[in-house]
């Protein structure tokens, strides 16, 4: 078979015997055990045909000189993509993932609790990025005077999320006043989103000042500095679950552990999810991240229909996708309910 031909029916059996026998077991796999599996039922040199096919084509490799075979990157990406058949999550499951969103008071709280739930039913690392503040609708801002002409902005959106900015006020400025002006902010901020927000303000900046009250030029000067976009926070649970897996050398361990130190990039990952709008499988270098050995699963989560954050699994990439997707899937739709909740 040519590189890029369609995968015969035979050789999608083979590979796909090979991926979950490799997922759950962490060996090589040699051609005896798959030409027993009921689904190949065919003899072991005609497996052996068949998986020096794939080798050759790229979806299979030799780790070493002995006759057995692991996926690739671009094994993985034909399983997850053409093979894969998930299993549904257990009842248990789906009522600790529940019932962990539900003890969640606040959002920060959330945010943990779901990454933890996912890392203690996967056993790899669970990662949560709050909502992000660029796509959030805000509720509403408020003002509170403090010392030496600072002023502290609380922004607080449909999510339940609290941002505090601390900002510097040219003048005197009363405690009346700023509420004055946090009711015309609120008048033309309400219900946007930061980056909109942003715009409104800057748009209201350029009027002519003739056309601006002192207080409302005062207000908007406030508004600029409030609604400045700022990163999203991430948490990330079960880093260590990484040394569990015996098919990973210690040179392959340290580089995953660095990637997940690496938090900017995994933001970066996360926000290729939210533009897709819905579950996405990185694998290998597809993530950007520098560890061929990595995959992350992750899927966005919504408030009131849109999508404000993503969250998903980090791991191995021999992990068990069947299982993790839709846990994944049902972690996010369970954040956010909750949030719609709140």
């Amino acid at each position: 078979m040519p590189a890029g031909a369609p995968l015969e029916e035979r050789a999608r059996r083979v590979l796909a015997a090979i991926v979950r026998d490799y997922i759950h077991g962490g060996e090589p796999v040699g051609s005896n055990v798959i030409a027993r599996r009921p689904e190949v039922d065919v003899s072991s040199a005609t497996v052996r045909g068949v998986m020096a096919d794939l080798e050759e084509m790229g979806y299979l490799e030799k780790p070493h000189t002995s006759s057995g075979r692991i996926p690739t990157s671009r094994g993985y990406r034909y399983y997850v993509d053409t093979l894969l058949r998930v299993k549904p999550p257990l009842p248990e499951e789906r009522e600790q993932i529940e019932r962990r969103a539900h003890e969640a008071t606040q959002l920060e709280t959330l945010m943990a609790n779901a990454s933890r739930v996912l890392h203690s039913l996967t056993h790899h690392a669970g990662v949560v990025a709050s909502p992000r503040p660029q796509s959030e609708r805000l509720s509403r801002i408020e003002f509170l005077q403090l010392r030496e002409g600072r002023v502290l902005a609380v922004l607080v959106s449909r999510s339940g999320a609290v941002r505090n900015r601390l900002l510097t006020m040219q003048g005197p400025t009363g405690a009346a006043e700023l509420e004055r002006a946090a009711g015309y902010l609120n008048s033309l901020v309400e219900g946007l989103t930061l980056s909109e927000a942003q715009a409104k303000v800057r748009e209201e900046l350029l009027r002519d000042r003739r056309e601006l009250s002192e207080l409302q030029a005062r207000a908007l000067a406030l508004g600029a500095q409030a609604v400045q976009v700022e990163p999203a926070s991430v948490h990330i649970e079960g880093q260590a679950s990484l040394l569990d897996d015996k098919a990973l050398d210690r040179e392959k361990i340290q580089a995953l552990l660095k990637a997940l130190e690496e938090k900017q990039q995994i933001i970066e990952v996360l926000d290729r999810t939210l533009e897709a709008h819905e579950l996405r499988i990185f694998i290998g270098a597809e993530s950007g991240i520098a560890a061929p050995d990595l995959s992350i699963v992750a899927a966005p989560y919504r408030l009131q229909g849109e999508v404000v954050g993503a969250l998903g699994v980090i791991g191995p990439t021999r992990m068990d996708y069947a299982r993790v997707v839709p846990l994944v899937e049902l972690t996010a739709r369970t954040v956010g309910m909750t949030l719609d909740e709140s």
